[in-house]
């Protein structure tokens, strides 16, 4: 259950991909990874029931945050670059609170679009000047001031793992860098006592400054604070090769007025304050401070819809500020019945509604209608004398299958939808739930206690489509006791769904364990996806941390290199970094302690748990089911007449028990294993071990999601007749070597195993000795002739024993076929074996990959926070997100994570790493990523030293050291 995944950044930039192959609705994917107007639309519409055309998507949400609004040269689509500054968003605002630049929500700001140009902003001295020892940055140790740096060449430090390192080959030391991340910050600042792994992450407040010098030293030779004009930020964009953005004057007089906002001082083209990490937070959080309210309800009880929509914070701003919020069209999607998105209220519920149901159906209907067989019946036997019983038996067949089908959809709809009428996360009268508590007592508590027919009977007699059960076998009863106990428990939850909507919400919010007892679970659940998000930005973060904090120490020998391509280089070195994960004892921890919802955002399918539920009702079902075939062993004994003696019950009990353990042992594996392999599953997408944007299998599993509704039913049944097939083959082999006239038979095939047995140990022991001799580890022999002749003698005799090789691996086959019939989750033949022409004989796994990719399209944490910024732009337009802001993120996402790059959408001229240079270099061995790095590394370089010509030639009286 363990899987090899890749590590820190690279594992962010693999799960930044598969994000893209989720978001993407064209038939073909991108494999810049952008998302265009059409896929946000259809994502709109598919999670929240929001149609918003493809139009007005490009002149909202893509002109705000990328598109056709900073570079012509993407037009109306968002690529990875810009998808990574959407998300940075809620840590960015975190920062800028923590800092001083924003205030909160509750706070009066003037918010509008009028604010662009003449906004001011109060920032005190106290807070301009409050930058001691406790916030300054790790790379302060490297860079005190750059006259240190052109003299000493290199960073003061005082630990002794610095001075350590400096001693080491740079192989030995880079990897001891990347590998131990314990007491990297006391060896940047030299802390006296070792810091936890925590230490590691930046506080927010202190990314700004971080990432501010990395920016400043690398396109100016310094870290002291410069004045922001558009010659400064034309020579930033042009250094990160965003040439197109450079060359949009307007777009960069917005930059420095948004700038100029802070103190107050200048105009669009003129010198206004020093870009100081206070300005440089206002720049990149001023235009999205709205997002504040969204964030200050991530550890509260409501959906990611409500957030937005129905957030009293922003409403009672709205009210301050007398502005009016742009309404959203919004189409009822039948939420409580959503098995895609699983907008209903109760995951439990929905489970037992469907359990409930199969219970209906075994009882009532029957397996393949048995309880009704006279509905339909044709009378083939009597065409059979006139010799047209053959295509009357098709006939018959046609006809039962579809009474079948006309009986599951027709009380199947009806039962489902009408229990789950008020179920759902929308808001609407608790009085509907007690129409769908009406539906549960019709299937449930009625059908035990009152004889009703739905159809009328062809002869008068017969009970075609009646709820009458003459079978009063102990495994009816069973099944009626578990419909009647499943009916209880949906009665509860309806009440539970009732009184949650009854009682004002004021009320609960002063009694918080009653509002918990009551609170919706996917709420909760959506609460985990909002926390995991921010989780998960962290330690984004912290890896790309991780990767410059590696870069300074592995290139701390020369102050001339840019940080930009120190951290291409360390990310290029550690890109095939690998480590395993998983397991099943890890996997239950993390769900016990509920670090996978709160950390990771693993959302199980609903599908998947109604089948486990399912297959806990097998191995309970197994007992009435033994009963059942005790009963038909002695009664065989009995038609044959043979009479056991008590001495000889044991021929019959010990098959009967031995095949009951095997049976149960099968069930509960089948139980423990199916949640863990769908976070492996989930994980292995995530991670890039199952290929996404880059691979043309993941196209296959977009297409014919509905199949999913297969899962329930082929993890039910294929339990079932998993244990049957493992209940009633192991009773027969043990029953035949325990019957007195088989007794022989099995002594002499006991015997002739043990000494085959003996015969292979021996020579096992004789190979062990004889390999020293002539063969070593290797493909290479020591001694070819004795080599030889040991084959010859070995070839001779396996000739004779492979026979019996062949036997045992077709059991074992076959009984490993009998497990995997109920494994729907992984695939049991190999990639191509399961494949004949365009045919693939097993589709069962990528059923069940697509009900994965299916809800983690809907419910993946980075796809839950971007919706929400998404629906925030669209209900405040203008008043957030605007292109000024949005170019200021993405110099922070430059500097960060440069490897980003790679997906930037530029002008045709600049897009440097072509599949041709690829291609030549790859067929070298060289991995793809660390190529199109290496390429574009190269080709910065180059702009860098075209840039410096052009500034020297222009001779401005400021001094550009490069």
């Amino acid at each position: 259950m363990k899987f090899t995944k890749p590590k820190g950044a690279t594992a962010d930039l693999r799960e930044m991909e598969y994000i893209s192959a989720l978001h993407q609705t064209g038939k073909e994917l991108r494999q810049d990874g952008s998302i265009d107007a059409t896929d946000i639309s259809k994502f709109l519409m598919s999670r929240y029931g929001i149609f918003t055309a493809p139009s007005q998507i490009s002149q909202t949400i893509s002109k705000g945050f990328g598109g056709g609004g900073i570079s012509e040269a993407d037009g109306d689509t968002m690529d990875l670059t810009e998808v990574m500054a959407m998300l940075l968003i809620p840590t960015l605002l975190k920062g800028a609170v923590e800092l001083g630049v924003v205030g909160s929500v509750g706070e009066k700001e003037e918010v509008g679009e009028k604010d662009e140009v003449g906004e001011k902003e109060e920032v005190g001295e106290k807070k301009l000047d409050d930058t001691n020892g406790t916030s300054s940055l790790l790379v302060d140790e490297f860079a005190e001031n750059k006259d240190s740096m052109e003299c000493s060449g290199t960073a003061q430090s005082t630990s002794p793992d610095v001075k350590d390192a400096k001693t080491m080959s740079k192989s030995v030391r880079f990897s001891k860098i990347v590998t131990d991340n314990t007491g990297l910050r006391q060896s940047l600042v030299g802390e006296s006592t070792p810091s936890s792994p925590q230490d590691d992450t930046i506080p927010h407040n202190q990314l700004f400054q971080y990432v501010l010098r990395m920016i400043l030293f690398d396109v100016t030779g310094d870290y002291e604070p410069k004045p922001i004009n558009v010659d400064l930020l034309k020579r930033i964009f042009l250094f990160y090769g965003e040439r197109d953005v450079a060359d949009n004057e307007d777009l960069l007089e917005r930059m420095v007025a948004l700038a100029n906002q802070v103190k107050g001082g200048g105009d669009g083209g003129e010198s206004g304050g020093l870009l100081d990490e206070h300005t440089f937070a206002h720049c990149l959080t001023s235009d999205v401070k709205l997002y504040n309210a969204v964030l200050r309800r991530d550890s509260q009880l409501t959906s990611t819809y409500d957030d937005v929509f129905n957030n009293g914070e922003l409403n009672e701003l709205d009210e301050r500020e007398e502005s009016v919020a742009n309404e959203v069209t919004k189409i009822y999607t039948m939420p409580s019945i959503d098995y895609a998105v699983d907008t209903f209220r109760s995951k439990t519920y929905v489970i037992l509604l469907w359990f409930t149901f199969v219970l209906f159906y075994m009882s009532y209907i029957g397996l393949f209608g048995s309880r009704n067989p006279e509905l339909g019946n044709l009378s083939c036997e009597q065409y059979s004398i006139q010799g047209a019983g053959f295509p009357c038996s098709i006939g018959q067949g046609v006809i039962s299958w579809l009474i079948i089908m006309v009986k599951l959809v027709l009380l199947g709809s009806v039962f489902i939808i009408g229990s789950s009428i008020g179920h759902s996360t929308s808001p609407h009268s608790p009085f509907i739930v007690l129409i769908s508590m009406g539906f549960v007592c019709l299937y449930t508590f009625v059908p035990l206690n009152v004889e009703w027919q739905l159809l009328p009977s062809s002869d008068g007699k017969s009970d075609e489509m009646s709820t009458k059960i003459d079978d009063d076998s102990d495994y009816t009863d069973f099944l009626l006791t578990g419909l009647f106990s499943t009916g209880v428990m949906l009665l509860l939850l309806s009440f539970q769904s009732f009184l949650d909507r009854l009682i004002p919400v004021s009320f609960l919010n002063k009694h918080k364990l009653l509002q918990q007892i009551l609170a919706s679970g996917t709420v909760f659940m959506e609460r985990n996806m909002k926390l995991a998000a921010t989780f998960k930005i962290d330690r984004m973060i912290r890896n790309a941390h991780a990767v410059h904090r590696a870069a300074e120490l592995e290139h701390d020998s020369s102050g001339k290199e840019t940080s930009y391509g120190k951290a291409l280089l360390s990310y290029s070195k550690t890109s095939d970094d690998t480590e395993e994960v998983g397991g099943y004892r890890w996997t239950w921890n993390q769900l016990r302690t509920a670090q996978l919802f709160e950390e990771e955002g693993i959302w199980l399918s609903n599908r998947v748990m109604q089948g486990n539920l399912g297959q806990m009702f097998l191995c309970l079902l197994l007992v009435p089911f033994l009963i059942i075939i005790t009963d038909t062993v002695y009664s065989l004994y009995e038609t044959f007449g043979i009479v056991l003696p008590d001495n000889e019950q044991w021929r019959v009990i010990v098959p009967l028990s031995m095949s009951f353990i095997l049976a149960e042992i099968n069930s509960l594996l089948l139980v423990a294993v199916y949640i863990p392999s769908t976070i492996r599953t989930t994980f292995q997408f995530r991670f890039g071990t199952i290929g996404s944007l880059h691979n043309n299998d993941f196209l296959k599993l977009r297409t014919q999601t509905d199949q999913a509704s297969f899962i329930f039913g082929s993890m039910f049944w294929g339990c079932l007749v998993s244990n049957v097939l493992v209940l009633g083959v192991s009773f027969v082999v043990v029953f035949i070597f325990c019957f007195e006239p088989f007794l022989p038979v099995l002594l002499s095939i006991v015997a002739s195993v043990i000494g085959l047995a003996i015969t292979i140990t021996i020579k096992m022991l004789f190979l062990i000795g004889v390999r020293k001799v002539f063969s070593g580890e290797t493909f290479y022999r020591s001694n070819p002739a004795i080599a030889n002749c040991i084959n010859v003698l070995l070839e001779s005799w396996n000739l004779g024993i492979s026979v019996l090789f062949v036997v045992i691996r077709m059991i074992t086959l076959v009984s490993v076929a009998f497990i995997y019939v109920a494994r729907v989750d992984v695939p049991f033949l190999s990639v191509h074996a399961d494949e004949i022409g365009p045919v693939v004989l097993d589709k069962a796994p990528y059923v069940f990959r697509k009900d994965i990719l299916q809800h983690e399209a809907h419910r993946h944490p980075y796809l839950e926070r971007i919706g929400s910024i998404y629906m925030m732009k669209l209900r405040y337009g203008d008043r957030f997100g605007r292109e000024a802001g949005t170019a200021w993120r993405l110099l922070f996402v430059f500097a960060l994570m440069p490897w980003l790059r790679r997906y930037r959408i530029r002008a045709e001229e600049n897009n440097v790493a072509s599949d041709t240079h690829i291609e030549d270099r790859t067929d070298k061995g060289m991995d793809a990523t660390a190529v199109t790095l290496q390429i574009e590394n190269e080709s910065l370089k180059k702009e860098i030293e075209a840039l410096r010509s052009e500034l020297l030639s222009r001779s401005t009286s400021t001094e550009v050291s490069f």
